[in-house]
């Protein structure tokens, strides 16, 4: 029987949510010192994907189906990152937990939602079912910026969604911005989630003092990536996308091994 290629494609649906403390009538300058005004939005799952939901149920059936289990190569689809370098890995892929104080009267001072990094969901649910079940690949797009990832099993993460509007690799001095409480649960550089990203291979881009990069988060290239079934490999490129018609540079590849 011929082996085949099959992709299992995981749709994690998650909206912006307030994640702020909010004082009771509050001052112009409480209200523009509040950390949405220097921090962010947190998020909602609108579907559960936790071990035992209906999605993660599907997942597995999916998993264990004949198409899968003869398919020569095993590649999952995510929109949120597993591993990345990007900012929309903050917070952890979790459900909030409101955090309320109150006065002396018993009124509400402030609330704000808190996400647990050890309750990662992606981290703690599905990267072990992907593992188990020998995916070889998760690619993914969220955080607009190219990076990808190896893990001890040899499972790939591939980020690969530069193309002109990057936020940006929080790296050296480029902070993530993140609340002043609970600080454990966000990170404000690196990969929160542990990988080290890896170096593109054949071509990497440079810093100032001549450094290789392990990412490309640059609003003038466009970053594509390419798999091919045939060898196994998958191969990404850049070009100047202020210049369509110029030069297509491969700068890294790795192989998936069946």
């Amino acid at each position: 029987m011929n082996k085949y290629i099959i992709t299992v494609i995981v749709v994690l649906a998650i909206v912006g949510i307030l994640n702020f403390r909010i004082p009771v009538k509050p001052t112009t300058e409480e209200y523009m010192s509040l950390p949405i005004n220097n921090w962010g939005y947190g998020q909602h799952i609108f579907e559960p994907i936790a071990k035992g939901s209906p999605q993660y149920e599907w997942l597995k059936q999916e998993l264990q189906s004949e198409a899968y289990q003869q398919a020569k190569y095993k590649i999952v689809m995510f929109h949120h990152p597993a591993h990345t370098l990007g900012g929309n890995i903050v917070p952890p892929y979790t459900d909030p937990q409101p955090k309320v104080s109150y006065g002396e009267n018993g009124a509400v001072k402030s609330r704000h939602y808190d996400y647990p990094i050890e309750n990662d969901y992606i981290i703690r649910d599905l990267i072990p079912l992907l593992e188990s079940a020998g995916v070889q690949l998760v690619y993914y797009g969220h955080s607009h910026l190219w990076n990808r990832f190896q893990n001890s099993s040899g499972m790939h993460f591939l980020e690969s969604s530069n193309v002109g509007n990057s936020y940006g690799a929080h790296l050296g001095d480029n902070k993530r911005k993140i609340p002043t409480y609970n600080q454990q649960n966000y990170t404000e550089t690196g990969n929160p989630n542990g990988l080290e990203p890896i170096v593109p291979n054949i071509a990497p881009l440079t810093d100032d003092s001549g450094q290789p990069l392990p990412y490309i988060a640059n609003n003038d290239l466009t970053v594509f990536s390419i798999f091919n079934t045939e060898t196994g490999t998958v191969s990404s490129y850049h070009y100047d996308t202020r210049q369509p018609n110029s030069a297509v540079v491969k700068f890294d590849e790795f192989e998936l091994t069946p």
